[in-house]
């Protein structure tokens, strides 16, 4: 039996729904427009579409950046509303590009020809695949940028790209790679003024270390002022976890590069995450378990102050105090710094909620059990930079029709 066909129904609309994945808005220092990143995927559809976009925090509008397939990790420079991203080239090579803000919606590159608008530059170019893009102005007279990425190297601590290492058969870890960019003044750029990477090149900061470092993502580690902080373990065998390390750097030039130096910390072996230095640079903050081998242990909060003094098995305040440690059972995950310096966010979950907790950066001042400043599960897993929580408007055409 065959039924009849709906009355006023001429054709059969079917819904191919949309799926939009958005990364965490990241606004400048102005506060007044923030970047981010969307991923548009279509279910049965093998194409992806990658967006940069950038949020107009006084009128709530969203414009398009880039839609280049090559483009990834979107930084605000922090000079002006200068962006730079890291964009995939041939041979496995990762260029560093720099563009402004404010040549939304007409600069955007041309799919056919992926061809960049000319008021943006490539600053230089890594010959291997690059990652974890960081930045921190120096504040130096030459107005320096320290910038750092994480790539693979080969044993002897070399670059290692299998487009042109193919023949190597040795091992390979990932290091964090380190130099500066700097300012050129060009009346040739449509710009007027250029960054580009310092001719000294990128340092392998864990060359002739014998160190293993995890790098499995951003919070593995941070540069600032006072240098580099990172995690690593003395091999791939070592059970305990890996450690914080320190390099001190004040130009990231330096002919004579600084040994790691590892932050040990008294009564406490078990493994170190999450390292992030304060907005001046002066301190760092990570959190570390006091056992090597017990996965039920909990994370401490761990500050190190003047970073640049920092001297093995010198005196380290943990948190929670031995007043408080009965009653803070916790364990924290992550860790932020407040934008003036002198608390700290942590993030933990207590009874399956996620909480975030403000304490002070003088962790010796804590008597009592920290209270949680939310009490839902709306706390985002990563606020290692609090500047990073907002949402970007929604995408419209979430949901799509066709007529069939």
């Amino acid at each position: 039996m065959t039924g009849a066909p709906l009355r006023g129904v001429n054709s059969i609309t079917s819904f191919t729904p949309t799926f939009s994945r958005r990364s965490a808005s990241i606004p400048n220092d102005q506060g007044t427009k923030a970047i981010y990143t969307i991923n548009k995927q279509t279910p049965g559809s093998h194409v992806n579409v990658t967006e940069t976009r950038i949020l107009d925090l006084k009128t709530n509008t969203s414009a398009l950046f880039s839609n280049d397939p090559r483009d990834r990790e979107a930084h605000w420079l922090g000079v002006g509303d200068l962006v730079i991203w890291l964009k995939e080239v041939d041979q496995g090579a990762t260029e560093f590009w720099i563009g402004d803000a404010d040549d939304v919606v007409k600069d955007y590159v041309d799919l056919k020809t992926l061809a960049q608008p000319a008021s943006r530059h490539c600053a230089g170019k890594i010959d291997a695949k690059a990652s974890y893009l960081k930045l921190r102005s120096l504040q130096d007279e030459h107005e320096d940028i320290a910038i750092a990425v994480s790539c693979p190297a080969t044993s002897n601590g070399v670059l290692y790209n299998p487009k042109t290492n193919a023949s190597y058969a040795g091992d390979i870890y990932n290091a964090i790679w380190y130099t500066t960019l700097r300012k050129k003044i060009t009346h040739k750029s449509i710009l007027g003024t250029k960054y580009i990477v310092s001719p000294t090149k990128f340092v392998n900061a864990l060359r002739g270390t014998d160190l293993e470092s995890p790098l499995t993502g951003p919070t593995d580690y941070d540069i600032s002022t006072s240098g580099i902080v990172f995690l690593a373990r003395a091999s791939r065998e070592d059970l305990r976890g890996a450690n914080a390390y320190y390099i001190p750097l004040k130009t990231f030039t330096e002919l004579s590069k600084p040994r790691p130096q590892i932050v040990h910390v008294n009564g406490l072996e078990g493994g170190s995450s999450n390292p992030v230095f304060s907005p001046n640079g002066n301190s760092v903050a990570f959190l570390k378990r006091q056992h090597p081998t017990d996965p039920g242990d909990r994370n401490r909060v761990i500050v190190i102050n003047n970073i640049r003094h920092f001297r093995i098995h010198m005196a380290i305040n943990e948190m929670p105090t031995q007043e408080s440690e009965n009653k803070w059972h916790l364990s924290p995950y992550s860790v932020a710094w407040s934008e003036n310096g002198r608390e700290l966010y942590v993030v933990a979950v207590e009874e399956g909620i996620r909480r975030l907790y403000k304490i002070p950066a003088t962790l010796s001042s804590i008597r009592t059990a920290p209270e949680p400043i939310t009490s839902n599960s709306t706390t985002p897993a990563d606020v290692r930079h609090l500047r990073m929580v907002f949402s970007a408007p929604m995408d419209t055409s979430a949901l799509q029709c066709s007529s069939g």
